[in-house]
């Protein structure tokens, strides 16, 4: 199943796209309820790339929400 992660347009949000086409708003809040039904995989994808976004200096993040691409994260059941 193909997951597709894209940042959102700040550095706390990032969206996620599910198998059946529905998108999520994940936030980085660690109480965040859409991230606790996703796959490990999705969930570890999703917090690295708020690890990286949140390691930037910040006046270096909004360049990289910019320039980012969305990609996908594979799961086999």
């Amino acid at each position: 199943m193909k997951y597709t992660i894209k940042h959102g347009a700040i550095a706390a949000c990032q969206y996620v796209t599910l198998p059946n086409g529905e998108t999520l708003a994940v936030s980085d809040s660690p109480d965040e309820p859409n991230l606790k039904h996703l796959p490990l995989e999705v969930r570890a994808a999703v917090n690295r790339q708020f690890g990286v976004i949140f390691s930037l200096p910040y006046g270096m993040r909004q360049a990289f929400i910019d320039e980012s691409i969305p990609f996908d994260v594979e799961v086999t059941a």
